[in-house]
């Protein structure tokens, strides 16, 4: 008699092998640990652009404040002392208050003094005299403003003095 193997109770042929499950074992957690740590890079990726976010802001704003700093400080030049003054200042002073028929001979500045200055000026007439006089009396970097003796006959040959107090027209 022949016996047929029962193959309702006897084990399977073809079942993996031990290593190939090892393999697929070691294969899942592999790809659970790069699942894992692809989702840590996408939070990093997340929180960098946030930072990114927030010092991008703190960089308008301080560009911001520069921007309104810069143009506060063009619009209103710094107020410069008599001793800090070059000459190509007070002399730049001076000709934006001379009329056009007035001229200037000549100008000394005296730093010993605080900014004391004497001008010699040579106006066409009265009229164009009279004008730099009142140009100098309002313009806020004089002090102790003397026009000296006048002639008033044709052109006007005078002496100004006065102190040159800082700033500008």
């Amino acid at each position: 008699m022949n016996r047929q193997p029962d193959f309702s109770t006897a084990p399977r042929p073809g079942g993996l092998p031990a290593w190939e499950g090892l393999a697929v074992a070691a294969g899942l957690v592999a790809l659970a640990l790069a699942g894992g740590e692809a989702w840590r890079a996408r939070q990093e990726a997340r929180q960098a652009r946030a930072r990114l976010a927030d010092v991008r802001r703190e960089v308008e704003a301080a560009s911001a404040r520069l921007r309104a700093l810069d143009a506060r400080a063009r619009g209103t030049p710094r107020a410069l002392s008599a001793a800090e003054a070059p000459p190509s200042r007070i002399l730049a002073d001076v000709a934006a208050v001379l009329p056009g028929d007035a001229r200037l001979e000549r100008l000394t500045i005296d730093y010993a003094r605080g900014g004391a200055f004497e001008m010699q000026v040579v106006a066409r007439d009265a009229a164009s005299w009279d004008r730099l006089l009142d140009g100098l009396a309002r313009a806020p970097w004089v002090r102790d403003l003397e026009p000296g003796p006048e002639t008033r006959e044709a052109e006007v040959r005078s002496v100004v003095r006065g102190t040159w107090a800082g700033g500008g027209p």
